[in-house]
């Protein structure tokens, strides 16, 4: 499993982001070290399967520096968590696309009611964001399932960092609303 070992560097993480940018993947250890059995708690959060759980972390740590070449990262850690997140968002939507039949792991039917109101939600969520205005809708997009800052979603779009602010909290409310507005109909 993914242990957590003793703090084995004092450089920051942004350092190590730097370094690993620059192509020194002794510093993917580092990261590795510091954040994987966090990753790995994430996915068990929302995958409730070890295997696949740790397989995402291993994709993930696969794809960092890629991942980072292409980002400007100002902090580390929730910046990985959202991605470790919506990793695992479109794994649970890769598995309502498969096949009807409930996943392999999912034996009690509990879990599988639980899945399957996980995915209704997921597809809910995707129809109440592509209902939104666009340039809330590219905020949100680029906010919350990209992991960018306001600052890139500003430079990204050519928004102003006040419409990037006004354009997720107007989307995120009318989400909130779309929502609401969809459970009180069921």
């Amino acid at each position: 499993m993914f242990l957590r070992r003793k703090r084995t560097s004092e450089r920051s993480d942004e350092d190590l982001v730097e370094q690993l940018r620059d192509g020194h993947q002794a510093s993917l250890g580092v990261l590795w070290d510091r954040y994987a059995h966090l990753l790995f708690g994430v996915g068990m959060k929302y995958l409730r399967n070890v295997e696949e759980s740790r397989d995402t972390v291993m994709e993930l740590f696969t794809d960092l520096p890629d991942l980072l070449r292409r980002h400007q990262v100002e902090r580390f850690r929730p910046w990985v968590h959202t991605v470790m997140r919506n990793r695992c968002l479109m794994r649970l939507r890769g598995r309502g696309r498969e096949a009807d039949a409930p996943p392999p792991d999912v034996a009690d039917e509990d879990l599988r009611g639980e899945a399957l109101l996980r995915e209704a939600s997921l597809q809910k969520l995707e129809a109440a964001i592509a209902a939104l205005k666009e340039e809330q809708r590219t905020c949100i997009t680029l906010f919350h399932l990209e992991g960018l800052t306001y600052a890139e979603v500003a430079t990204r779009t050519g928004f102003s960092l006040e419409e990037v602010r006004s354009h997720l909290q107007n989307g995120r409310r009318n989400l909130r609303l779309m929502l609401n507005n969809d459970a009180d109909r069921n």
